[in-house]
């Protein structure tokens, strides 16, 4: 028996906004974008305020949020939507904005700081969240998550069926310019992501085959896309893959690469995408000896677990990190192995073995 449960409308393809009748959602939108202003250099914007004005809808722009937005960006957030009086919000960006919105929505809605909304979780409610990405790695615009930095700099991921997306626009012409850098780390998240759903526990039949579609894109696409920044059908595809990794993950949830990126992210400021792929090999190498046929499905694309591993080198050479013992024993600390992220890995994790990990780079 397995459950399946995404709400969030999609909407993929170029020029995919134009079908959109925003008129539904309210009348006064509050625009979250971030503070470096791609979605305006790669004509999201531009798009998106044409798309408003037709209908009449006023706007207020809230562009300032950084990766992996702080609580306090969260909360001065939904204090200007409550005092500009919008009444539903709009996401434009890569997972930081996209997360941003789905939590300023919630605490706007609830009256609450962000913090306080990880103790009610699924007693939550939102206003109406549209989300439009411009980058191919999170997937944050069909998911139920929104990964924030708490008060004292630990990265926090608040999960709730309340906080799916109303609206995801998938336009894949918003990524032609994205920087290498960008396209890279957000292209191996949704790469990570996608080998995670597979391995994660709770796999469903249906996850499976979107997994392995989304594996087959990235393996066809991701470097060509890199060498063709131009590309479409690249561009395209990564997209296609990207959506699907944040499909599976809505279902599966993430591992414990995911979690042991997390502190790397925080402490020493490598970007998420590339901090998962710090320890993912050793991660599917382990889950080999509990689950082969799980990992066999999830590298088979690449021609097995070093197949995966030689594709990401190829784009990404891992760098060897200069941490103390004392390093990865905080680190370590931070990791908590009773958490789904963990329990949902095949193997066995214990604070031992997270310690070795983190020395091992």
């Amino acid at each position: 028996m397995f459950a399946f449960f995404n709400p969030v409308d999609l909407r993929f393809g170029e020029n995919a906004i134009s079908g959109v009748d925003f008129s539904l959602f309210g009348k006064k939108a509050f625009i979250v974008t971030g503070k470096g202003g791609s979605a305006k250099k790669n004509n999201a914007i531009n798009d998106l305020v044409g798309s408003l004005n037709s209908k009449g809808i006023s706007y207020e722009f809230f562009s300032e949020i950084e990766e992996n937005p702080p609580f306090d960006l969260i909360d001065k957030g939904a204090g200007i939507f409550k005092s500009k009086e919008c009444d539903f919000v709009i996401g434009v960006g890569g997972g930081s904005p996209m997360d941003a919105a789905k939590a300023i929505s919630a605490a706007a809605r609830m009256n609450k700081k962000v913090a306080d909304l990880y103790e009610i979780k699924d007693q939550i409610s939102t206003y109406p969240v549209v989300e439009i990405t411009t980058t191919s790695g999170t997937g944050s615009e069909v998911t139920q998550y929104a990964v924030l930095t708490s008060y004292d700099g630990r990265k926090l991921g608040l999960r709730t069926k309340k906080l799916f997306p109303t609206l995801a626009i998938v336009d894949p012409k918003y990524t032609l310019t994205m920087p290498a850098d960008v396209t890279i780390t957000t292209g191996l998240d949704a790469l990570s992501q996608l080998v995670e759903s597979i391995l994660s526990k709770i796999n469903t039949p249906i996850t499976d085959a979107m997994a392995v579609k989304g594996l087959e894109l990235i393996k066809q696409s991701l470097h060509s896309v890199v060498r063709e920044p131009s590309n479409i059908t690249h561009r395209s595809n990564v997209a296609l893959a990207a959506t699907l990794s944040g499909i599976t993950i809505s279902q599966t949830g993430t591992t414990i690469v995911h979690a042991l990126g997390y502190p790397l992210t925080s402490h020493i400021g490598i970007r998420h995408g590339l901090a998962n792929m710090m320890t993912i090999c050793q991660i599917v190498k382990n889950a080999a000896k509990f689950e082969p046929q799980r990992v066999k499905m999830a590298t088979e694309v690449f021609g097995g677990t070093q197949g995966l591993c030689d594709f990401i080198d190829a784009i990404y050479p891992r760098p060897k990190l200069k941490l103390s013992d004392k390093d990865a024993e905080e680190f370590a600390r931070e990791i908590d192995l009773k958490s789904g992220q963990v329990l949902n890995t095949p193997g066995i994790y214990d604070f031992e073995f997270v310690k070795e990990i983190y020395k091992s780079l």
